[in-house]
């Protein structure tokens, strides 16, 4: 018998990414992956890394997806002031997320329990860039019958 999956990774980061860019809309540009050149001063990646089996039965499973979310802010010299803009922007992504915890994807199913597990500042060594790594996690119902 032949199947028709869904590509539910696909499906998670389109919406995440749409999320992020209806908030900041040409303030803050979103990639995922590594689909082109990043520019500007400040951007945000969006990273999949995998998912895991929460739970399985006959009529379907829930799968937890991970996504590495990576702010890059291009400054090498982190001053008081530069520093309370990144840390401003980690506050709203956080809160944009936990305002978004439960998203419709374009399949009509939802990405359900959605949430940052964890937020590292100045998460890469890297002397030309302050780089922010968040965690997201969300869970989806899939492969029903």
């Amino acid at each position: 018998m032949a199947i028709t999956p869904e590509n539910t990774f696909k499906n998670i980061l389109d919406k995440l990414r749409n999320v992020l860019r209806t908030e900041f809309k040409g303030s803050l540009p979103i990639y995922i992956g590594h689909e082109q050149k990043e520019q500007g001063n400040q951007y945000l990646r969006l990273d999949p890394v995998g998912s895991t089996l929460s739970e399985y039965n006959v009529n379907g499973e829930i799968r937890e997806f991970q996504i590495n979310m990576f702010y890059y802010f291009a400054d090498p010299n982190v001053n008081k002031s530069s520093l309370d803009h990144v840390l401003r922007f980690v506050s709203r992504i956080e809160a944009l997320i936990h305002d978004n915890i439960t998203m419709t994807l374009t399949d009509s199913t939802n990405c359900f329990n959605c949430r940052i597990e964890a937020t590292e500042l100045n998460a890469l060594d890297d002397e030309n860039e302050y780089v922010v790594q968040f965690e997201w996690r969300g869970q989806h119902l899939g492969n029903l019958d």
